[in-house]
């Protein structure tokens, strides 16, 4: 027997247990930082009732959900008040939702795993569910996949071999969490990251009937220098074009799906700028416009207003909020997989 001490920490709670408005309190504070729910149990027969087990997995987290079917929205409020930035992997054992990840249309049914970008919109209805969510900092992932910011709404299907092989893992991984120490659990996270990146390059090469091309492995070099370069007042389409020994037309080219180079550039500092201001109330709006070279204040909000619909300060002061919700609910206990979500997360630069 391991002593309890050297396990992976566990969370969890089961409606059997608890009052309705109990078990309700539980499930919306467990899940305030993915989602915000409403229509609890509409049109079922029976009270709304949720279960929840989850563990923390070093760098990763892991867990079960099961629930009464309702209605989820991340939008970009909930966005900056959770200040995460993870992808989120989810096995359905049963059940499903249909709705809309970003612009995208999706339908979730038993069988399928579903990959959603925690730093994107989600708006889905969901029948009665039970699944299996893996949360993966986003570094983990751009490090194995090409354009990570694209996945939001993957579906893989349950009739695909690998979509069946991947949930049989993440079954596996819920049976003997709660017997893996920290230090087991180091080499499975490892092992565990690369299975759902190959399965999710299996998925992307099989609906394009092709492999990854020679220009898209450029693309992914280049993506990741730029990722490095951000806070570098130096970097812009003519230094990555010399870094990398190309011609600005070949440049453009290759980022033309991305809306071009300048725009993605763009779009990866307000996706930093983002996060700076939804994970801190404390931080200046005018400190990270400099951080992330996104010119004035006032060209900053612009830019970042167009992009998330809301501005600067207003994704400040969602931060303040959710601060101030698991700062009352720490003697309870609910925040905990808050606590563990903010955890994760990749160091923020200073």
């Amino acid at each position: 027997m391991k002593p309890v001490s050297s396990l992976v920490p566990s969370f969890g709670f089961s409606a059997d247990r608890m009052r309705p408005d109990e078990n309700i309190a539980a499930w919306r504070a467990a899940i305030s930082t993915f989602f915000d729910v409403d229509e609890l149990a509409a049109g079922e027969p029976g009270s709304f009732q949720a279960e929840v087990r989850s563990y923390a997995m070093g760098s990763v987290l892991f867990g079960l959900a099961r629930a009464s079917g309702q209605h989820f929205r991340r939008d970009t409020r909930t966005i900056a008040r959770s200040g995460v930035d993870h992808v989120i992997i989810q096995s359905y054992v049963s059940g499903g939702y249909h709705g809309t990840a970003g612009a995208r249309p999706i339908r979730v049914t038993a069988g399928d795993i579903c990959v959603l970008d925690l730093a994107q919109t989600l708006e889905t209805w969901a029948s009665p569910f039970e699944n299996l969510t893996l949360v993966v900092p986003r570094p983990m992932l751009d490090a194995r996949l090409l354009q990570t910011q694209h996945l939001h709404g993957l579906v893989l299907t349950g009739d695909s071999p690998l979509t069946a092989l991947l949930a049989r893992h993440l079954h596996a991984l819920l049976d003997y969490a709660p017997r893996m120490s920290f230090e087991e659990c180091q080499a499975v996270v490892e092992g565990t990251i690369s299975l759902v990146s190959a399965c999710i390059r299996g998925e992307i090469e099989r609906r394009d009937a092709e492999s990854i091309t020679p220009a898209e492995s450029s693309l992914f070099r280049i993506r990741q220098y730029i990722e490095a370069q951000l806070s570098s007042a130096d970097l812009n389409a003519d230094s990555v074009a010399t870094h990398f020994g190309l011609s600005r037309t070949s440049l453009y080219r290759l980022f033309a799906p991305l809306g071009g180079v300048a725009d993605y550039i763009r779009s990866r500092r307000l996706h930093h700028a983002f996060f700076d201001l939804a994970g801190s109330r404390n931080t200046r709006i005018s400190e990270v416009a400099r951080r992330w070279q996104l010119g004035t204040d006032a060209h900053f909000a612009r830019s970042f207003k167009a992009a998330y619909g809301i501005s600067p300060r207003v994704a400040r002061e969602a931060a303040g909020l959710g601060s101030q919700h698991h700062e009352s609910d720490a003697d309870t206990g609910l925040s905990t997989l808050t606590r563990w979500m903010r955890g994760i997360a990749p160091p923020r630069a200073e």
